[in-house]
């Protein structure tokens, strides 16, 4: 029987559908497409020790035992995908290569009745497809850059704003050595399986809103098409006072906070801040005064260095932060005068 098959780019085109990831839950933490639904026909232990058998004892027999262990799952299998068409019209399954895991799995449920897609190449396919979308991809809407000190307010702008990308977002990481504290530092496969996710959507937009940024975000590398778009954009200043700037940091990271955590961070501050600023910096934080420990390290490392990272920037405004909401319509409506 032949399995009914669909290409990426092909399945982009259909809204009713949902994709289904068969792999196990370490490949699909690493990266996946976006909103699908992970249903690993094996774990991560069962994963390692099937392709160990595929590689010393050959295909046929590492066969034989994924069916052995897949078995006593398809009772469950049927009651997930029955569930799942009910709201879908169209489920579309990968595994890694568009290989055994997802022909399986269509083969076996279109056998009793179900109408499902395998798809074409599986997760590597669409890989080649992310790849190449962010190698010919090209800007057409204007593109806002917001800069500011650390602790400025410009992610809560940007959540604001229904025109943004946020790249710390899709990157799980609010770009600093602090950057990953309560984050999910995502891989850059994932990093850019969003950026692409979200740059599919824009073409409606006025304008794309971001967040400068430097040429990375914790680990993960922004695409050179972003970076560009930066460099030749509209730049724009959000002015905050330094008391707000410590509060919106105090929020963010203290409940993420443990001294562990951050004694470890601010040694890897050492080289920047010096011996003695560091060691007074780690006395601020442990005898609990947090404020003061921000302010510090805001005015003896993060604000000079950002300073400097954009002594090249000329801006076509500056805008005073009052709080997210106001501050947001009021960088819109600005953006909009400039556009007209």
């Amino acid at each position: 029987m032949q399995i009914p098959s669909i290409t990426f780019f092909d399945s982009c085109s259909i809204t009713d559908k949902v994709y289904v990831d068969v792999r196990a839950p370490v490949e699909y933490t690493n990266d996946h497409i976006p909103d699908a639904v992970n249903y690993p026909l094996l774990d991560d232990e069962q994963r390692e020790y099937i392709g160990t058998l595929y590689h010393t004892r050959g295909r046929d027999e590492a066969l034989m035992e994924g069916i052995e262990i897949v078995s006593p799952k398809l009772k469950p299998m049927v009651s997930f995908f029955s569930l799942l068409s009910q709201s879908s019209s169209t489920i579309i399954v990968y595994c890694f290569r568009g290989g055994m895991r997802s022909e399986s799995v269509v083969s076996f449920l279109n056998s009793i009745g179900f109408n499902l897609f395998k798809l074409e190449g599986g997760y590597k396919a669409y890989r080649q497809f992310i790849r190449n979308y962010l190698t010919n991809y090209c800007f057409t809407i204007p593109v806002v850059t917001v800069y500011g000190l650390a602790g400025s307010g410009k992610t809560h702008i940007l959540h604001h704003n229904p025109y943004s990308l946020d790249l710390e977002g899709c990157a799980g990481n609010r770009s600093s050595l602090f950057g990953s504290l309560g984050m999910p530092d995502h891989s850059q496969k994932y990093f850019e399986s969003r950026i692409v996710h979200i740059l599919q959507t824009i073409n409606v937009w006025p304008y794309c809103l971001l967040e400068g940024e430097s040429r990375k975000i914790g680990n993960c590398h922004i695409p050179p098409i972003i970076l560009e778009a930066m460099q030749k954009g509209i730049a724009l200043w959000l002015d905050t006072p330094i008391d707000v700037r410590i509060q919106h940091i105090y929020q963010e990271y203290m409940p993420y906070i443990t001294e562990e955590a951050i004694i470890a961070i601010v040694d890897k501050l050492q080289p920047a801040l010096g011996k003695t600023k560091t060691q007074y910096c780690k006395q601020l934080f442990c005898h609990g005064k947090y404020l003061e420990f921000i302010q510090f390290l805001l005015q003896h490392h993060y604000d000079p260095e950002y300073q400097h990272s954009i002594k090249n920037i000329s801006f076509t405004a500056s805008i005073n932060y009052t709080e997210p909401h106001d501050t947001a319509n009021t960088i819109d409506a600005l953006i909009h005068s400039m556009l007209q």
